[in-house]
């Protein structure tokens, strides 16, 4: 016999409210993982582990990779608020 808390199907009063919470978690941890990216960048040049150019050159790596994530985060809501 299953659980009463089994949460294997979400009522559906609830549907939505999984969603938004769902889309915000993406968010959190798309934006969470950006800011580290560039919060190591400048911790490691003030430190002076990384030169001008070395932060500068992954910078220039990485902001494709931000982009995609900026993007991913974008049609993420556009296509769950439908």
């Amino acid at each position: 016999m299953a659980s009463p808390f089994s949460m294997e199907k979400v009522p559906e009063e609830f549907q939505e409210f999984v969603k938004e919470k769902q889309l915000q978690l993406l968010n959190n941890v798309l934006t969470s993982a950006a800011a580290g990216v560039i919060l190591a960048n400048v911790v490691s040049f003030i430190a002076g582990d990384a030169s001008n150019v070395v932060v500068v050159e992954t910078l220039k790596a990485e902001l494709p990779i931000l982009a995609l994530v900026v993007l991913a985060s974008l049609l993420t809501t556009v296509f769950t608020k439908e």
